[in-house]
This record gives structure tokens, sequence and C-alpha cells, in this order.
């Protein structure tokens, strides 16, 4: 593991050092067995980790002996990727969206190279781009927009249409070997780009795109979009301007109209006389429609862009007139179009600032400051975003099969992770609040049709037991469930987290390098919270075979492999809660060799 993170570190200094460097000798690194076995600690804790792909192999065949023989095809040049299971899954206008499956021995290897060329590409990549980078998020994407705000009349939105699955082939390669000279590694990437797809058991050949669902998918669309970056940088997007190239003071003229604008609304409040109100809403109209057509900044303020991209979404911030942001629309198209893509004619949008525009989940326009001097870029919630946390809330609730804590947990986890992914709009606590209180009345309406009380019945029964109590967090004191196993106390979690300033601190421009710990195996744990932390909670969590080692594992009596529906699952974790052991990594592991050796007598 050393090995790996020290050689990890060393790829983007070599790659930083000289602009120009083409790696050779990448080959031996990336398909030694400690690579290897490094690339799927990384992938195995992934939910889609488990999801078998053509060969309908799971993932608890990976093993080190794998690992090992996987290692010697790959040496021995005889490894060939399969195809991807390409599955449907819908999207939220009702369309499906296609999705690959590869199998766990292409996750594995797809993996190693990602691990291989990304700390190579990092050295390349603009600070523009924001997208499955290391460090970056969409956050940082949205901060970038934030910050130039100041110095925007107009903003494009860019569309590109089917971007992963329109790439060519032969520009990636090109682009790709810009900075990677291994023919063996160059080899690989070209056969994972031509492995195809399986669609009801059919081959179907891929003649462009990357691999669909793909774990290197997102870095090989970073690497083939840097031409974009590049373009953009050199016609001046993002770059800072000094104060003798123009100050960033409105322009008389919308300084006019603004006033203009101010002075009719306030004639309006409590004008009573009906002629009157009549002409000035006329004049507010004509204002209004003047006012997107008149430059913000003076004729001496040098037209300056900006742009965003994260992966294939991404905006262009015009600071000058709508013909010269049409201009820069006609650039991008021309530039994608030589090479091989196309921008959306329906969903690339031209918008002017002060409307909002969507991106990375967020209302985003722009709005005068208090001294009427600058813009500032308001970040608001998209009353979709909010209703659709509230429908996985409903859906949830509705899961009457699954246990309370289980039930409780993934609540108060949908409900954190969407609060900290919109904490940073403007005045969210609103919104917070409105969907904190759904999910109590979800969780009360679960426990009501668990407990088959009526609402009154249960909020009496759940005061009396101590389930509904008063909570204190910090200075922050509310009602709300509460489920205990054995000293430990879990709550639904209504607190919803303190709000951030989207301007707040800075990009993490370092690139660090966390390895993980390497496992020889991973036995499946309990299904569900409860099982597991009723197990751990038994013994104090100490080992229950062992009694010496901490409890890492949950191992069922019950082989829960063999359960084929997800209700039999289920009922079968029910009926062990109390006989499935906590076990350390090295008891489990010896439980189930010696299940495995008295399966194999017995069959003999």
């Amino acid at each position: 593991m050393d090995n790996v993170t020290k050689e990890m570190e060393h790829l983007p200094k070599l790659a930083w050092q000289d602009q120009a460097k083409r790696f050779r000798d990448l080959w031996g690194h990336m398909t030694s067995e400690l690579w290897l076995a490094q690339a799927w600690e990384e992938i195995r804790r992934n939910k889609g980790s488990q999801t078998p792909g053509v060969d309908r192999h799971p993932a608890d065949d990976v093993d080190l002996a794998r690992i090992h023989r996987l290692s010697a095809r790959l040496h021995a040049e005889t490894y060939r990727p399969k195809p991807v299971r390409r599955v449907y899954i819908p999207k939220r206008s009702g369309k499906l969206r296609p999705l690959g499956m590869p199998t766990i021995e292409d996750r594995i290897v797809q993996q190693a190279l990602r691990m291989m060329l990304e700390p190579i590409f990092e050295a390349d990549f603009l600070p523009s781009s924001h997208g499955f980078r290391p460090g970056r998020s969409p956050h940082t994407a949205l901060r970038h927009v934030a910050r130039m705000s100041p110095r925007v009349t107009w903003v494009i939105e860019g569309d590109i249409v089917g971007c992963f699955d329109n790439i060519p082939h032969d520009g990636l390669m090109r682009a790709i070997e810009r900075r990677i000279a291994d023919g063996k590694v160059l080899s690989l990437v070209s056969q994972f780009l031509k492995a195809g797809y399986m669609e009801d058991w059919q081959y179907h050949r891929t003649y462009s795109g990357t691999p669909q669902g793909g774990i290197i998918s997102p870095l090989l669309c970073n690497v083939f979009l840097h031409q974009l970056d590049e373009l953009m940088e050199s016609l001046g997007a993002n770059k800072k301007q000094s104060r003798k190239e123009g100050n960033l003071r409105r322009s008389p003229a919308y300084r006019k109209i603004a006033h203009a604008i101010e002075s009719a609304r306030a004639q309006l409040r409590g004008n009573p006389n009906r002629a009157a109100r009549k002409g000035l809403l006329d004049t507010l109209d004509t204002l209004e429609k003047e006012r997107p057509r008149t430059p913000v900044y003076g004729a001496q303020h040098l037209t300056k862009w900006g742009y965003v991209r994260y992966a294939d979404d991404f905006v262009v911030l015009v600071n000058g007139s709508k013909q010269e942001a049409r201009a820069m629309q006609g650039t991008v198209k021309e530039h994608l179009a030589a090479m091989g893509l196309q921008l959306s004619a329906e969903k690339t949008r031209m918008t002017h600032w002060d409307e909002p525009i969507t991106f990375l989940g967020y209302h985003i326009h722009g709005e005068l400051r208090d001294r009427g001097v600058q813009i500032k870029a308001v970040l608001a919630i998209p009353k979709e975003k909010e209703r659709l946390v509230r429908r996985e809330l409903i859906r949830v609730s509705r899961s009457h099969h699954i246990p309370e804590l289980d039930a409780m947990m993934l609540m108060s986890a949908k409900f954190r992770g969407w609060c900290h992914y919109y904490k940073y709009a403007n005045s969210p606590q609103a919104v917070f609040s409105r969907v904190a209180q759904k999910m109590w009345w979800c969780f009360a309406h679960f426990l009501a049709s668990k407990k088959r009380m009526s609402m009154k019945q249960l909020l009496s029964w759940a005061q009396t037991t101590g389930v509904y109590t008063t909570v204190t967090r910090g200075e922050r004191s509310r009602k709300t469930f509460v489920q205990r196993v054995g000293k430990k106390q879990y709550l639904l979690d209504v607190f919803p987290p303190d709000t951030v300033g989207i301007l707040a601190g800075t990009n993490k421009e370092e690139r660090t390098v966390d390895v993980k710990p390497i496992s020889p195996t991973d036995w499946k744990h309990g299904r569900s919270a409860a099982t597991r932390l009723s197990a751990f909670a038994r013994n104090g969590g100490i080992c229950e075979r062992c009694g010496e080692h901490p409890a890492h594992q949950i191992h069922h009596p019950n082989p829960m492999a063999t359960k084929r529906t997800t209700r039999a699952k289920i009922m079968s974790d029910k009926d062990q809660r109390e006989h499935a052991l906590a076990l350390c990594k090295e008891c489990h592991l010896e439980v189930h060799r010696q299940g495995k050796s008295a399966g194999q007598r017995h069959h003999g």
C-alpha cells in the first residue's frame, strides 16, 4: 500500500514539472497485485459494486486469489474487457436513461486505470473544471459562478447533446496520447471504449462514447472536454482584470434606467388614481424591457468572460451586450462541432442575469447590492427539488416491512444529505423547516401503521414510553422520536445544519492521496441497522466468538446469500435478530471457512 501511495503522489509531481511529458512504463505498476487490490478496496464499499455484470459473478467472489489471477492475465495480455450489461433507469422527465453494468473484474481494472491516469491529467486540468475531480465539488463550481457575479450581464447555459455517448473515440485517444505514451495502457483504454454492451442478451458494438456506467468515464470526459476549457481560457475567460482596464461602476445609461424604475415603483405605492397608476405601469413595463438591453458597465469597461464547467454541464458568464453573448455562443458551438459534439439547440439558453438560471440543482440570478454599485449572486432552492425530497420521505414511510430504527436512520440521512447540499442557498431555513416537519409526519404515520394505532394513540404511547421526547442540540431544543439500542440513543434528526455563504472558504486546490486499508475479503453485513446495532450492543462492541478483538462485522447463522427475494432476506434478518453474532474480521472469516468445509464434507 505504501508503494501505491508513493506512486500516486509521485506522478502528479512529474506531470507538473514537465507539462509536455509523455508517460511511459506505467503498465507494470498498474497491473501489480497491490495496485489492483487497492483498486478493489476503493470501490467495494460502494453500493453499485455489488451489482453483477454480464458474467453474473457477484462481488462476494472477489478475494486475493482472484486478484492474483487477474494480475497474471493482465501481465500475459490475455485479459479482455467484457460488454457492459445495459439497464434503464427513469429520469425526472419520465424518459429512461441507459446505464451500463460492467463486470466486477472490469470495474477493478477501470479503477486501477483511473488511479494511474487521474494524477497525471490533474496537472493539466484548469480551475474552471469542477466535475469528478479531487478537492472539487458542485459547491466549488457554484462558488466560482458567485465570484463572477459582479461582472455578469448575460449567462449562456450550455447543454451538450448526449456528451458521454457521443465522444468520438479517435479524438479521445488523441487527447489521452498527449500525456500517455505507454502502448499497453492505450490499448487497454481503447478496448474498454470498444467493448460494447448487452441488451436483452443481444450484443451491440460501440462506435463512440465512453463506457456507460464505467468508473473511468467521468475522467475520460474531463480529458476530452479539456479542449473546450482551453478555448475559453484563450478567449480570456476567468481572467482577472486590473483597475486600469476599467472600473465596475454601472454605466450612466444603466443607472438612469434603474433610477427611473425605482422612482416609478415609489410613485405606485399608495397611489389611488387609476389613470396615473395605468400610466406608471406602462412606463415600468417599457423600462423593464429596456434594462436587459442596456450594458451594465461603461463603454470603457472591457468585455470579460466567465466560464465554469461541471462534467458536461457548463455556463458562460458574459459582461457585455447581448450581441457579444450570441457571438460567444456561436464560437462555443463551432468548437464543439469541430470536436465531434453538438450543442443542444433546445436546452442551450441565453438568459439575462436578472432572471434565474438552473445550474447543479440551484436557481441562480443576479441582484443589485444594497448600495446599487455591484451585482451579487442569489442562490435559491428550486421548488421541484423540495418536492423530490418530500416524495423520497413518503416512499420510505410506506415501506412498512423495514424495522423502525432503519426507517428513522434512512429518513434522517436523506434529510441531512439534502440539507447539507442546499445549505449554501440564501435564507434556506424556512424550506428546511418545512421538510423537517414533513419528515416528522412521515415517521409518525410510519410508526402508527406499524403499531396499528391512531395518531392520537401513538403520541400518547410514545410520550409515556419515552419514544417521543425533547432533544437538545447546542442551543436548540425540539421534540422528536428516539430509538434506544443498548446504551445508545438514535433520533429522528429534525435539526437542519447551519447555513453557509457560498463565498466562504476557498477551493481545495492541492491533491491528496487517501488510500484505504486492504482486507483479504468482505463478507456481507447484516441487512438492517437494527440487527447490526443490536448485535454490537450485546457484547459492548467486542467479538462474541473470541471475546478479545473489536467487532466489525455481523454473521447470520442462517446464510443471507441463500435468500432469493428481498422479502425473504428481510424476514430472515428479522427472525435472526437475536441470534446474529457481532464478530471481528478474523473470526467471521474462520466461521465461514468452517461452514464451507462442513458443506464440502457433507456433499462428499
